[in-house]
């Protein structure tokens, strides 16, 4: 009896407001919990995979530190450099390099200008970034006196690390 009074007291209209909002209630529950669930499970699968890349992290910076060639390999490489030069036949006028650390690792850069024929170049430098996987091609500069000129002059820099 008290139910139905109250149900008299609020009218149809009460009455559809608090089967909506009891309605709204039941679907924020039925909502929010799985993605509670589901955010639970991100923050746990987030932190299992920041503790494997920190893991992975050590040992990969140890294994690029190995890779590194000694300094005294450095002769080996210019003569390296320069033997593919004469087996493409590219002029190398001369030859200057420079060791650095950077970011707590050695790069050797060799600075090659050339005097040589653009296919001829480009099988050269193809042949010098095989010799290395850390090989890279930092700048390349290419000019002619004349247009009609069959060689032309490149400054070439790489480094290897």
């Amino acid at each position: 009896m008290r139910n139905l009074a109250i149900m008299e007291r609020l009218g149809w209209p009460g009455v559809a407001g608090v089967a909506l909002l009891l309605a709204c209630l039941v679907f924020y529950l039925a909502a929010t919990a799985p993605a509670r669930a589901e955010r639970d499970d991100l923050a746990a699968e987030k932190e299992r995979l920041a503790t494997a890349v920190a893991e992975a992290g050590r040992p990969a910076a140890a294994t690029a530190v190995q890779k590194l060639p000694p300094f005294a390999q450095a002769p080996e490489l210019l003569k390296q450099l320069d033997a593919l030069a004469q087996k493409d036949g590219v002029a190398v006028t001369r030859t200057s390099y420079q060791v650095k650390d950077e970011d707590s690792h050695r790069v050797f850069e060799v600075e090659l200008p050339l005097k040589v024929a653009y296919p001829t170049l480009r099988g050269y430098l193809r042949d010098v970034l095989a010799l290395s996987p850390t090989a890279r091609l930092d700048d390349l500069d290419l000019h002619r006196a004349q247009a009609s000129d069959p060689a032309l002059d490149a400054d070439v820099r790489l480094s290897f690390t």
